[in-house]
């Protein structure tokens, strides 16, 4: 019997000109993640987002337009363009930041878009086509959801 994927929705949220991520070192590895998590139970995606967004980083979006659908073994997650509503940057009290989490480093973190080809950025996938719909549109991205 095959377990069910989990899930998932995360919010591509530029602020001050950069895309907003969590730089995160865990089990060896360094990369950085575009905000998001789970869906709770009864949640939309985009009431997910509009969560994850403002526990991990304290911002406050508007979830505009789903881009990107990334399966998984484990999850299909969901990337949306947000708008920044409000909110101080960093100022996140999500689980990520208690301290007996043992769940790695979590340092809430602006990128260059330009320096994101360069970057561990994940999933890969996503990164990749978040580069190259940069390029031709801008932080609009797409008008149309691309499976990655």
């Amino acid at each position: 019997m095959s377990e069910k994927k989990r899930k998932r929705a995360r919010g591509i949220v530029f602020l001050d000109g950069k895309l907003v991520s969590m730089y995160r070192e865990f089990q060896g590895r360094v990369f950085y993640t575009i905000p998001g998590g789970g869906m709770e139970e009864g949640e939309t995606e985009e009431e997910c987002v509009k969560r994850e967004v403002f526990e991990e980083f304290g911002l406050v979006v508007e979830p505009i337009k789903k881009v990107y659908v990334y399966e998984s073994e484990t999850s299909i997650e969901h990337f949306y363009v947000c708008e920044y509503v409000s909110g101080e940057f960093g100022s996140g009290q999500g689980e990520e930041f208690q301290p007996d989490r043992n769940r790695g480093v979590y340092i809430p973190s602006l990128l260059e878009i330009e320096n994101i080809p360069n970057l561990p950025l994940m999933p890969p996938e996503v990164a990749k086509a978040f580069v190259e719909d940069f390029k031709l549109r801008g932080k609009d991205l797409r008008d149309d959801v691309k499976h990655v």
